[in-house]
């Protein structure tokens, strides 16, 4: 029987919050089911084991990256939260080993599914997949990971996992993932990120899905009915999201999604802001606040080059005046 423990963390507004849980062990080092033990829900806590951070540091990061963008998501989304996003509960960056609470996942991993779903179930798996990307895409982020073992299927609907490496639209492209899941620019890292990234990493997963063929590069649809309306995704000019949307005659899930552009969002942002300069060491901060800051002249108060010469000039017309007379 497991043992009930106490979970400190702070709520995504930064509140402080003190749960007793009852939590699996730690099958996975990085990721285990809890449960509320007050209401019952069940919970994922993904971490950062503290031997596996000193070894590789980026891996915080990642984990911020994660509270961060759930944080935008509740906050722009608001109460009507969409199913295919994973939801997050709470988080704790400025401890030993910090860690993220998120909404207990949905279905399994669509790769279970591979080449095994019905016609019907087929249109469903795109129609949702595709439903996330155009929510991440209006609340301007772009997840940079979409591949199997991030999108999970119930039978109706995917949920979008692991937003530790996604980033925000317009941010520069770093090199990752692989092919084919990746698109070129992003495994080379040029240029800026986009949804189009999104797009042509929810075809892979859709075509490696439906057929259950993998593949190293660019697919051949034409022999697949039910992926037609994706056939241009991974052309140089992609369809957007609602025109996807529309071809497969799904309804924009923004039209009933609105985004909440408000001051919580800032304040979201400023929570982070805290947690992460607890994080930073006490002499950075001190070299921050004491760097001197440069002194600009503006063009229209400067003074012609005599007159800033013509103290020194007086100056030296009083000394050898004081020498004559004292000779």
């Amino acid at each position: 029987m497991m043992e009930p423990e106490p979970l400190d963390f702070n709520s995504p507004d930064g509140d402080p919050v003190g749960w007793e849980v009852e939590a699996e062990p730690w099958q996975d080092p990085f990721e285990r089911r809890v449960t509320h033990l007050a209401t019952g829900i069940k919970l994922v806590q993904r971490r950062v084991p503290r031997s596996e951070g000193r070894e590789r540091e980026y891996l915080y990061d990642l984990l911020e990256t994660e509270a961060r963008m759930g944080a935008r998501l509740l906050t722009l989304l608001g109460r009507a939260y969409p199913a295919e996003l994973p939801r997050l509960i709470g988080y704790s960056l400025d401890v030993e080993e910090p860690f993220v609470l998120l909404s207990d996942y949905r279905g399994e991993p669509v790769s279970r599914y591979s080449g095994a779903l019905l016609i019907t179930d087929q249109r469903a798996m795109q129609v949702s997949l595709l439903r996330a990307v155009r929510i991440l895409s209006a609340c301007g982020i772009v997840h940079r990971r979409i591949e199997p073992a991030t999108v999970r299927w119930d039978g109706s609907a995917v949920q979008l996992t692991d937003l530790s490496h996604a980033t925000l639209i317009g941010n520069r492209r770093l090199r990752m993932g692989e092919a084919p899941y990746a698109c070129p620019a992003q495994r080379q890292g040029t240029g800026l990120a986009a949804t189009s990234d999104d797009l042509w990493s929810a075809g892979m997963v859709i075509y490696r899905t439906v057929t259950g063929r993998e593949i190293a590069d660019l697919p051949d649809l034409s022999a697949t009915p039910a992926l037609q309306p994706i056939n241009d995704v991974f052309s140089g000019s992609p369809p957007s999201a609602q025109e996807m949307l529309a071809r497969l005659r799904a309804p924009d899930p923004m039209r009933s999604l609105s985004v909440e552009q408000d001051l919580g969002l800032e304040e979201g942002r400023a929570a982070f802001d805290r947690a992460r300069e607890a994080k930073q060491e006490p002499v950075a901060a001190t070299e921050n606040v004491t760097r001197a800051q440069p002194v600009i002249e503006e063009e229209g108060g400067r003074l012609p080059w005599w007159a800033r010469w013509l103290p020194l000039a007086v100056l030296l017309v009083l000394l050898v005046l004081l020498w004559v007379v004292t000779r």
